[in-house]
């Protein structure tokens, strides 16, 4: 009865994990995106952006730390598949910046970071189901 107990609070404190995680990452991605336009509070919201996202490195930690070894498999898959997508987006966006097409956009490298970690996770859950 115990060994159930235990799983099921595991599975709480995963579960707390990751939505304090995701919490962290939508508001930075917010202060990220309102950074992005040229404003007054531009410094500010991207200081606030930076200290979202230590958080949400923080919490994504702490969930990795409660995660089972098959859950560390999909998330370092899912890691990896973002790393590449992110230096491929990076390589491109820098690209693009120098040749005078979108500027301002490197600001929102950082959210499809998040967006591309997201789609890792969902390909590497559908290989390992």
């Amino acid at each position: 009865m115990s060994a159930s107990l235990d799983v099921q609070s595991l599975g709480k404190r995963r579960r707390r994990a990751l939505r304090v995680f995701c919490s962290f990452a939508v508001a930075a991605i917010a202060a990220f995106t309102l950074g992005a336009h040229p404003s007054n509070s531009r410094g500010v919201l991207t200081a606030i952006g930076i200290l979202l996202a230590g958080g949400a490195l923080w919490s994504f930690l702490r969930f990795l730390r409660v995660a089972d070894s098959h859950q560390k498999l999909i998330n370092h898959e899912a890691t990896s598949f973002a790393f590449v997508a992110s230096l491929l987006l990076t390589l491109i966006v820098g690209l693009l910046h120098r040749f005078g097409f979108l500027s301002g956009v490197s600001l929102l490298v950082p959210a499809l970071m998040i967006a591309f970690w997201s789609i890792g996770l969902i390909l590497a859950s559908w290989r390992y189901q």
